[in-house]
């Protein structure tokens, strides 16, 4: 899908919302917090189809309509825990979808402003998702340490223990920490409790860990096993994320396919692992995500070594050197 196509989703999308019926005077209700309250939602069923590439300028957008009225409007002290809990689900989420699209330092303000107002709402359960988030982002920038420390600071907090969709997620990020820091015996522990806890949870979670799913877990669980250097393992597991998958998680599919071309040409099946990463660069041009699209990158640095002796190699670098690095 190409930038204008995006563009065009971004701005029937932001009126879809209603953005402009969010007041910018005058007093505020319940119906007000959960209008806003709604876009989150709204936006995340986009989000795992089209990456967060298309959507963090709505998002922002949207987070700056809040921002307005919470300054300028009036409300009770009830309604202002509720808009404080909504705005900062949003300011979450627009963090992630800047997180997503590369915007790490845009990131890291909107993750700051959303535990600021997880803070000032009371709001336990967006903090911790806020402490998820920034552990996430540690690690991509390799600060592998300190994602860890942020990762135990969330997994103890009451709502990760009362809430097991948040402590599955959370202990599968730890797991992936773990063995990016050689702890292989803390990784499989923290594997086991996702899993333990995963088989607790019950009826919907909310609106943004709808994408955690058996394809997820198994995934993550992959990902963990690649950095601890398991590489059969790895893939397996890998292959068995991508065959779980539904449909409309195009962004964890390109995702989880170049995680697996990953695993097997670290395995040494520079052919199979070929193919898995051309599949994945076709996938990624519906998707708008630099955090993906990075991981392909990587791909093609590291296939360069192989393109003299197989032909396949030496062909996927040409055939995407027009969207690669």
């Amino acid at each position: 899908m190409r930038r204008r196509e995006f563009g065009f989703i971004a701005v029937g999308l932001a009126a879809a919302l209603g953005l402009d019926a969010i007041p910018a005077t005058g007093r505020l209700g319940t119906g007000d917090a959960e209008r806003i309250r709604a876009i989150v939602p709204a936006l995340y069923k986009h989000d795992h189809a089209l990456g967060g590439g298309a959507l963090h300028d709505v998002a922002s957008d949207a987070l700056r309509r809040v921002q307005n009225a919470l300054n300028n409007c009036s409300y009770g002290e009830r309604v202002e825990r509720l808009l404080y809990s909504a705005t900062g689900d949003l300011a979450a989420s627009a963090g992630w979808f800047a997180y997503d699209a590369g915007l790490q330092p845009e990131a890291t303000a909107l993750y700051n402003e959303a535990l600021q107002a997880g803070i000032l709402a009371g709001d336990g359960m967006l903090q911790a998702r806020v402490w998820s988030n920034l552990a996430m982002q540690a690690r991509l920038l390799n600060r592998n340490q300190e994602a860890v420390r942020i990762g135990r600071a969330a997994v103890e907090t009451r709502q990760a223990k009362n809430d097991p969709w948040l402590m599955a997620l959370l202990h599968c990020r730890q797991a992936v920490g773990h063995a990016r820091t050689g702890e292989r015996t803390r990784a499989e522990h923290s594997l086991a409790r996702a899993e333990t806890a995963y088989d607790r949870a019950q009826g919907q979670p909310a609106a943004w860990l709808s994408f955690l799913t058996p394809a997820e877990i198994t995934g993550l669980a992959g990902a963990a096993h690649q950095a601890l250097g398991r590489h059969a393992r790895a893939q397996k597991l890998t292959a068995s994320a991508l065959a779980l998958l539904e449909p409309r998680f195009e962004r964890n599919r390109v995702y989880y396919t170049a995680q697996h071309a990953q695993a097997l040409l670290d395995g040494g099946e520079v052919e199979h692992a070929v193919a898995e990463a051309a599949r994945a660069a076709v996938i990624a041009k519906r998707v708008q995500s630099d955090r993906v699209q990075d991981k392909l990158d990587d791909l093609r640095r590291q296939m360069r070594q192989h393109a003299k002796r197989v032909p396949d190699a030496a062909d996927f670098l040409e055939q995407t050197r027009q969207t690669g690095a």
